[in-house]
């Protein structure tokens, strides 16, 4: 049987002593074993480093049942399977009340050890999405670089916070991994980025997705683009399709700034966005890209129903040459607002850090953006059926 993950065993040199042969000749690097007697705390960075983690417990011993209670402190949704010797029905009990997924005998063995791996990592999983419903997840798209994408995401962030229901927050999630500037534009400094979401592997939970999510006062959560350009094609899919399910577990909504090049793993975040909203400006070079986009996007099957277009920089002119009809026509998608062109307030907005109502309270292109979120939102509550 192949081992789901990198499992950390805490466990006396005796409860060992069965497993070790079978762990040197055939499992090695997938098992890390930490010799300590059943009493002794466990390690902080031991746990903060676990993937899976199989712990020795002695029920007669208070410190060593104090060890679920530390590891759960410290990793709530961390899959734990929990070693005894002669277990009682009202001691396994108790340790499943305390969130153990499994139970193994001791001294362990191999294959009894596998199957409550396996089972501890399935039923980890699948508690997290029984009990948390999804929050809506709204992925914002450029037809091409340049056309505005993340400042509607932003100021999107800002005023979506008024239709939490939980008073969890928003969170935005820059995947533009070469050229991001969500955390920038709202003045917030990370120490952490999506890199360290990506390189967590099954270590990745709530409390990892909390210390890469920086705060700003006002409840938006940023969970930057990696510091460093890097090749588009190296993101991992599945880790980063992880990422986001659990972003939806722990806000009221989700937001994604995509970048303008199109790869497997971005498509692959739009067949889960509850919205999607494609960001064009009053351009033929721009329409004509977004209509490619659009083609794309139906061809890996995005629901057309849940494509939207938002229109940024529009100027009012007396001959102006193409309308908001017009890219209705063109795009065959719902054209939700035309953003007023106010580049210089934005700007001065963003090189300090802030959102244009942050410097100016009342202004017209916060206030479309404002129409634009409810517009979204009762998309998303049609599209549940609500």
């Amino acid at each position: 049987m192949r081992i789901p993950a990198k499992v950390s065993v805490v466990a006396s040199d005796s409860a060992l002593e069965v497993l070790r042969p079978d762990f040197h000749s055939r499992t090695s690097d997938q098992l890390q074993i930490f010799e300590m007697e059943p009493g002794a705390k466990i390690p902080e960075e031991i746990i903060q480093d676990a993937q899976v983690m199989v712990v020795e417990v002695d029920p007669a011993v208070a410190s060593s049942m104090d060890r679920i209670k530390q590891i759960r402190g410290l990793r709530p949704n961390l899959p734990l399977v929990v070693g005894l010797r002669d277990a009682g029905v009202s001691t396994v009990r108790v340790l499943l009340r305390q969130g153990v997924e499994d139970i193994a005998s001791v001294p362990f063995q191999l294959e009894e050890m596998l199957d409550s791996i396996a089972n501890a990592v399935e039923d980890s999983y699948s508690e997290v999405e029984a009990e948390t419903e999804l929050a809506p997840l709204i992925a914002v798209v450029k037809s091409r670089g340049g056309e505005g994408a993340t400042t509607v995401t932003t100021h999107l962030g800002k005023h979506l916070l008024e239709w939490g229901q939980s008073g969890r927050g928003v969170c935005i999630l820059d995947l533009d991994i070469q050229a991001g500037s969500v955390a920038p534009y709202l003045g917030v400094t990370p120490r952490r980025s999506l890199d360290d979401l990506l390189e967590a592997g099954h270590r990745l939970d709530s409390s990892v997705l909390r210390s890469v999510a920086m705060r700003r006062d006002d409840g938006i959560h940023v969970i930057a683009a990696p510091f460093d350009i890097q090749p588009l094609e190296t993101v991992d899919s599945d880790q980063l399709l992880r990422v986001i399910k659990l972003a939806r577990q722990e806000f009221d909504f989700v937001l994604i700034d995509l970048p303008a090049n199109w790869t497997n793993w971005n498509l692959s975040t739009l067949l889960e966005a509850s919205q999607i909203l494609m960001v064009v400006e009053l351009e033929i070079s721009s329409l004509r890209q977004a209509k490619r986009w659009l083609e794309l996007f139906n061809s890996v099957g995005v629901n057309a129903s849940k494509v939207a277009v938002a229109v940024n920089r529009v100027e009012k002119k007396l001959f102006g040459s193409i309308s908001l009809r017009d890219v209705r026509e063109a795009l065959k998608r719902d054209v939700l607002v035309g953003l007023p062109n106010e580049g210089s307030k934005i700007l001065t907005a963003q090189d300090q850090g802030m959102l244009c109502s942050e410097i100016q309270g009342k202004n017209k292109f916060d206030a479309e953006v404002s129409k634009l979120t409810e517009m979204l939102v009762d998309r998303i509550s049609r599209e549940h059926g609500a």
